[in-house]
């Protein structure tokens, strides 16, 4: 066996490799056929950054070694050289994106704040990254506090909705409860909000119970959270011949949609046996 052959997998036959020159002939000549080609041909050579630097030098090499100037074959070579050069540069581009946003303040800021438990906790780690931002992120922070001053009323009324007290919502955007309470009068929120019934013979307990709706509205509400709206409702509505029936009343904020499992609020009646 010469140094060109080498046996195969089994062993059983020796192989010979070969090695045929690209037809020349048969590349691309047209400015577009060449664009799909190189596109084509630098996805495919993608693999690490080593293996391009590896492919580019090569191709750099075959031109100063071939007289293809002026050919349809140099300008095919010229161009898939850009195109190379090209792909670098955007993954270049990428690579110092993610460097940069890594390790900033505002990233330690998102993971703190996912880590945190309580509001003593996001209390502390605004503290401890407020006091060293760079002036960029600096910026960045400022304004988005600008913008959630002038929408305060509607962050305050909507935690408020879901169920915090006044003195919790004080406690997490470091403000008086008196300035929350006076907020959430100013402030009322509409509520929407539907009456149901469940069918006679119906004892299921599972997410698709067939609720009939029998009737709904629209109402303002100050200071009142989805669950206490529901719960007025239902006692304001509730009247001899529904007592005898499973009665539900959903609330939701008005424009959230009427989806029962998006509910904000809910209050159910069990008849008495």
């Amino acid at each position: 066996m010469d140094a060109t052959e080498q046996p195969d997998e089994q062993g059983d036959e020796p192989t010979v490799a070969h090695y045929t020159r690209a037809d020349a002939s048969k590349f691309p000549t047209t400015p577009a056929g060449q664009q799909a080609s190189i596109e084509g041909m630098v996805a495919a050579m993608g693999g690490t950054e080593a293996t391009r630097i590896h492919n580019r030098r090569m191709l750099a090499r075959r031109r100063a070694q071939e007289q293809t100037e002026g050919t349809a074959m140099g300008r095919f070579q010229a161009q898939l050289l850009a195109e190379l050069n090209r792909y670098e540069e955007e993954r270049d581009a990428e690579r110092r994106q993610w460097e940069a946003a890594e390790g900033t303040a505002l990233d330690m800021l998102a993971a703190g704040f996912r880590e945190a438990r309580s509001t003593a906790e996001r209390h502390d780690l605004a503290e401890q990254v407020g006091s060293s931002l760079p002036l960029a992120e600096a910026g960045v922070i400022r304004r988005v506090a600008k913008a959630l001053e002038a929408s305060m009323s509607g962050v305050v009324v909507d935690a408020r909705v879901d169920g915090w007290t006044a003195k919790e919502i004080a406690a997490e955007l470091d403000l008086t409860p008196s300035y929350v309470y006076r907020m959430l009068r100013d402030y009322p929120w509409e509520a929407a909000w539907a009456l149901y019934v469940m069918p006679d013979g119906w004892t299921s307990d599972s997410d698709d119970e067939p609720w009939e709706r029998v009737t709904g509205g629209t109402e303002e509400s100050a200071g009142e959270t989805a669950e206490e709206v529901a719960r007025r409702i239902l006692d304001e509505r509730l009247d001899d011949d529904l007592a005898t029936k499973r009665v539900r009343v959903a609330v939701w904020r008005a424009g959230d949609g009427d989806d029962l499992l998006d509910a904000r609020g809910d209050a159910e009646h069990e008849p008495t046996e």
